[in-house]
């Protein structure tokens, strides 16, 4: 009887137990006291914000390690989803009385997990989707119906079906059933994006928008993140790019680099709000 129940103490152990202090290294927090400074500088806005990580290193998967779920702060490299997580939370940040290190950890936090609390590798906004409705909830996004927008359903299902590509479901194999569960709820979400096509210069995207790219491939929602830079009345796509393995401005407008890429359909449009 006591085997079974330290077996069970272990199981919600490895499910469930979080670290008080978010993980991340010196470095992060000199990089942090340099955009406060750079912030100071000038205004607030989003595009300009993203502008201060231009030639950061691109780098993949730096939020995955072992089952044990950990809010992970890297400033130093950045992918294209963290890139956009980390300019909200500064964003925000420069909105709140408290401007403090902590405190953007604490913001970061609330962006990246569902409800805003870090309980475990399962309560990580995984899809981008339930991502962006998450934090349309929490007040942080709003999702605006633009001009040529139509119907989105997500119609997710990679991750269940390719549990052997993260560590932690491969680790732990009965969570891929509870990531099914979360695939069907965000499976009936329901969003509006702007396919390629209709992508013009009187979309309605502004300067600083989370650009979110939609795809073609099989059981995926979202498959790149990015801010919307408008130079000369035409938006650019400014994001952490794996090809050029840094944060760039794309050379062409958003339309041209959406229609060279067979896999993305086109584009959700999420703006952030003030706190």
């Amino acid at each position: 009887m006591y085997k079974s129940l330290i077996i069970i103490v272990i199981i919600c152990l490895q499910e469930y137990c979080t670290t008080a202090q978010p993980v991340y290294k010196q470095e992060d927090v000199t990089i942090f006291a340099r955009f406060m400074q750079y912030a100071e500088a000038g205004n607030h806005d989003v595009s300009r914000l993203a502008s201060f990580f231009m030639d950061t290193p691109y780098v993949g998967g730096t939020l995955e390690g072992d089952s044990t779920e950990r809010l992970r702060m890297n400033l130093r490299e950045l992918d294209c989803f963290t890139f956009v997580e980390n300019i909200l939370a500064l964003h925000l940040l420069l909105n709140d009385t408290d401007k403090s290190f902590e405190r953007f950890c604490s913001i970061l936090e609330r962006i990246r997990y569902r409800s805003g609390t870090l309980n475990g590798y399962l309560s990580r906004l995984h899809y981008t989707s339930e991502w962006l409705c998450d934090n349309e909830k929490k007040g942080i996004l709003s999702l605006p119906t633009l001009p040529a927008s139509e119907t989105f359903s997500p119609m997710v299902s990679f991750m269940s079906t390719h549990c052997d590509n993260y560590p932690a479901l491969k680790a732990n194999p009965t969570w891929c059933a509870r990531i099914l569960h979360i695939e069907n709820e965000v499976n009936k979400l329901n969003l509006r994006y702007i396919p390629k096509e209709s992508i013009t210069k009187k979309s309605g995207i502004r300067d600083g928008d989370v650009i979110a790219i939609t795809t073609h491939i099989k059981g995926l929602d979202i498959s790149h993140v990015g801010f919307a830079l408008r130079k000369n009345g035409v938006i650019y796509l400014l994001h952490a790019s794996s090809e050029a393995k840094k944060v760039i401005v794309s050379s062409e407008p958003l339309s041209e680099y959406l229609a060279k890429r067979k896999n993305h359909s086109g584009v959700i449009v999420a703006r952030a709000r003030e706190e």
